[in-house]
C-alpha cells in the first residue's frame, strides 16, 4: 500500500473558528459581509437540517435568519478545536445564552478548497427533553 502526503497544509482550526466567531456570530452585517468574502468560495453551498443556500447571499440570509430570532444574550462556543484532513473538516459547537446551558448544539463538516470553505454542512445534536 502506498500513502501519498499531501502539499498543502490547512489550519482547520484557524479557519472554522474563524467562520464560526466571525460569520455566524457576527450581529454586525457589514463586518459578517466582509468576513464571509475572506473565509468561503463565492459558490459555498450551505446545507442546513431545514435549508440550503449558496453563495455570499445564501450566507449571509442563514446567518442573519439564525441571529436575528436569537436574543442579544446569546454566544456561540466550541467543544475543543476543529480537526481536518483531506480538505474536510469539522468542528462541534454550542449556542445560547452566556450563562447558561446551550439551546442548540451541533458539528460543521466543510469541505476547503484553496484555503476557502467550498461546502459547510451543518448537524444539529438532538437536545434532551
Amino acid at each position: 500500500m502506498i500513502i501519498q502526503q499531501t502539499g498543502s497544509t490547512i489550519d482547520y482550526d484557524g479557519l472554522m473558528q474563524t467562520h464560526l466567531y466571525r460569520v455566524f456570530a457576527e450581529r454586525d452585517a457589514e463586518k459578517r459581509r466582509v468576513a464571509i468574502r475572506e473565509i468561503y468560495a463565492e459558490t459555498v453551498t450551505v446545507l442546513e437540517p431545514d435549508a440550503e443556500a449558496t453563495g455570499y447571499d445564501g450566507v449571509d440570509h442563514v446567518v442573519n435568519a439564525i441571529l436575528s430570532k436569537a436574543p442579544l444574550s446569546f454566544v456561540f462556543g466550541t467543544f475543543g478545536p476543529a480537526v481536518g484532513h483531506h480538505g474536510i473538516g469539522r468542528m462541534r459547537w454550542h449556542f445560547g445564552p452566556a450563562e447558561g446551558p446551550p439551546v442548540v448544539s451541533g458539528t460543521d463538516v466543510v469541505e476547503i478548497v484553496d484555503g476557502k470553505i467550498t461546502k459547510l454542512s451543518v448537524f444539529l445534536d438532538p437536545m434532551p427533553a
